[in-house]
């Protein structure tokens, strides 16, 4: 919506790839994985120009190159303990 409205570049972020909340992960919850059909749809109507993605990355390092691969089912589902985690 924000970039219909100013007509500047956006970004997109929150719970990229995954169905549960971010606060959920600050209390040791984790979530399971999501299919991106949606978010794919949006990027390409052009609602925003760039997606954030941040506790998908922090679970499974490789997320960028599965979703480039078209290997979402390999995508793993969200752990609170990645949080802990540096790779």
């Amino acid at each position: 919506m924000g970039k219909k409205i100013t007509g500047q570049p956006t970004i997109t972020v929150g719970s990229v790839g995954l169905n549960g909340d971010f606060l959920n992960a600050f209390a040791g919850q984790g979530t399971e994985k999501t299919d991106l059909t949606e978010l794919i749809r949006r990027l390409d109507n052009e609602e925003f120009d760039l997606v954030a993605v941040g506790r998908a990355i922090l679970q499974d390092h490789q997320w960028v190159q599965k979703i480039k691969d078209g290997n979402t089912e390999a995508l793993l589902d969200f752990s609170a303990e990645s949080m802990g985690v540096l790779f």
